[in-house]
């Protein structure tokens, strides 16, 4: 059914003041650029800035789009690539700050740490609550069956990553006290860390079962798993990491399986 000139004169005059908002985000944005050349020692400081914006970039565009839906009964597709190109670049802003890093230790991204000391907890959670929040709103408004769902078990993985780099594991080891007044927040985004790794970890097994039948998504699964076996150790809650432990070798052993299927099937092949 074509769209009314009514439909497109009342959407175009509802997100208008949502388009200034976006171009006033693109000047902040290039403020921090520039800023990022002078100031090289505020540097993370200002990548998690630009992360921020970003975020704000994907909330708007969502916003748009569900103006769209709610007026015109269509999805913006120009509005939805936008916010799944900004969560992009909302997680290689903070890579940039803390580090990209899942398979090594915990306190690998030490010296990044360091260098912001300034964020709270409190902010450092709610920027990755915030970040989930709206990959979750952009991929259901791609809706089940978009050319990108087997390409979001990659973006939960480096989320579940930004989150444990931005954590800080060692001071919350030192101040595992239920007086200290960061303990509840640590909590939480420890939990969220544990919960956001579990998620990607499936994802890529659903990727798997449902699409590539590749060894590289259940290593990807393994590596998030893994990721959780390290935390689980600082808990010592033994029964969810022998669980953990337990799927790991399952998923190292098909992994093993298909490895050797693959050499097999080469080997025939040359004959």
């Amino acid at each position: 059914m074509a769209l009314t000139k009514e439909q497109k004169h009342e959407f175009s005059e509802k997100v208008a003041d949502f388009k200034v908002y976006l171009e006033e985000l693109k000047k902040e944005l290039n403020v921090y650029k520039t800023q990022l050349k002078k100031n090289p020692e505020m540097t993370p400081y200002y990548y998690m800035a630009m992360a921020i914006n970003a975020v704000k970039v994907i909330n708007t565009n969502l916003l748009m789009n569900d103006l769209s839906v709610s007026i015109q009964g269509i999805n913006v597709v120009n509005y939805l690539e936008t916010a799944k190109k900004e969560i992009s670049n909302a997680i290689s802003y903070i890579e940039q700050s803390v580090g990209n890093d899942i398979d090594g230790s915990l306190n690998d991204n030490r010296e990044k740490l360091d260098k912001i000391t300034r964020l709270s907890h409190t902010q450092r959670l709610n920027f990755i609550k915030a970040l989930q929040e709206c990959t979750k709103k952009t991929i259901a408004a791609f809706g089940p069956n978009s050319k990108w769902k087997f390409s979001w078990p990659d973006v939960h993985y480096r989320i579940a990553g930004v989150a444990k780099n931005l954590f800080d594991f060692r001071e919350f080891e030192k101040g595992k006290d239920l007086d200290n007044p960061d303990y509840y927040i640590q909590r939480e985004h420890f939990n969220l860390i544990i919960s956001l790794a579990n998620f990607a970890a499936q994802e890529y097994r659903s990727k798997f079962d449902l699409s590539t039948q590749n060894a590289t998504d259940l290593k990807s699964s393994i590596a998030m798993l893994d990721l959780n076996r390290k935390i689980m150790q600082i808990t010592g809650e033994n029964e969810d990491l022998e669980k953990t432990k337990t799927l790991i070798e399952s998923l190292k052993n098909k992994v093993e399986d298909l490895e050797t299927s693959d050499e097999e099937k080469k080997k025939k092949k040359k004959k």
